[in-house]
């Protein structure tokens, strides 16, 4: 068992690294100054020391682990309040680097793309269910975060703007209800009309942007069930990363589908799928 895999599987925090993938003993969890090691006080120990050193005996333990102060902000609350006071995320690689951050939540999407993929190669397309896009949100931050697949319990806005996203008095549970209701259950929606299969992606689209039911990862997770929502149509799919070459146009769209309109947002991904099948018919057709 390494380091990393019991830190995700006994959710403690007790230290971090600064480089590397944190997976090799020479990469042991540093704190911010070279040669400082964070250590959990034992106040805000999730584990017990004795537990904490029987996991640790793998790793190259330092000769002089100097205490540093801890990073994160109200360590005893819940896993979607925890964050350093900049409003970086508790995550299981105890990590402060925005890049290495970066880097795992990238690779996150990849596994939730398979995770999409492994459906489409079964025999009777999928339908949307709230469970699975639970199990889309958790293939993609899972490996980072300890509130993948949970609903958030926390208010969130976008930056300094206008835009935010009230925890309603009912919780995220109700809400989503309603959208596996009155949405998601007309899914599979499997059409040779192009038009009614990107009117439905954005409708779907909207409605969880629109709540945004998660502590963080929701375009994502909304990108990535849309993928398979495409796929199920043969079409190809799009790169959730696409909204930062338009994002003018992706914030309108997804202003305009918080009032259930969603033709800005059906349009858009029509043109980003007309250049996504532009980039990819050189490489695949003879």
């Amino acid at each position: 068992m390494t380091r990393l895999r019991w830190r995700w599987e006994e959710k403690d925090f007790g230290f971090r690294f600064q480089s590397g993938s944190g997976r090799k003993k020479g990469e042991y969890y540093q704190a911010a100054s070279a040669g400082e090691f964070y250590i959990v006080p034992a106040s805000q120990r999730k584990l017990a020391k004795d537990r904490l050193d029987e996991l640790a005996k793998s790793a190259t333990v330092p000769a002089s682990p100097r205490v540093v102060p801890t990073p994160w902000n109200d360590y005893d609350r819940d896993w979607d309040w925890i964050s350093t006071a900049d409003g970086t995320l508790l995550n299981y690689a105890g990590c402060l680097d925005r890049k290495e951050i970066d880097r795992r939540e990238d690779e996150g999407v990849a596994r939730a793309m398979e995770f999409v993929l492994s459906l489409i190669d079964k025999p009777e397309p999928a339908s949307l269910t709230v469970n699975l896009i639970r199990q889309v949100h958790r293939e993609l931050m899972g490996e980072i975060y300890p509130f993948a697949g949970e609903w958030r319990a926390v208010d969130l806005h976008k930056g300094d703007g206008p835009i935010r996203w009230p925890l309603p008095p009912c919780g995220i549970q109700p809400l989503m209800d309603v959208l596996e209701r009155d949405v998601l259950a007309r899914s599979p929606v499997l059409s040779e009309d192009d038009e009614t299969v990107f009117a439905y992606v954005a409708e779907v689209m909207c409605e969880i942007l629109a709540l945004h039911p998660f502590r963080e990862g929701n375009g994502r997770t909304a990108f990535i069930v849309g993928n398979l929502l495409l796929m199920q149509n043969d079409l190809v799919p799009l790169d959730v990363y696409d909204r930062r070459n338009d994002q003018t146009r992706y914030f309108a769209a997804c202003d305009a589908g918080r009032i259930k309109d969603y033709t800005p947002l059906a349009t858009l991904l029509a043109d980003w799928e007309a250049a996504a099948l532009a980039g990819w018919e050189p490489h695949h057709v003879a």
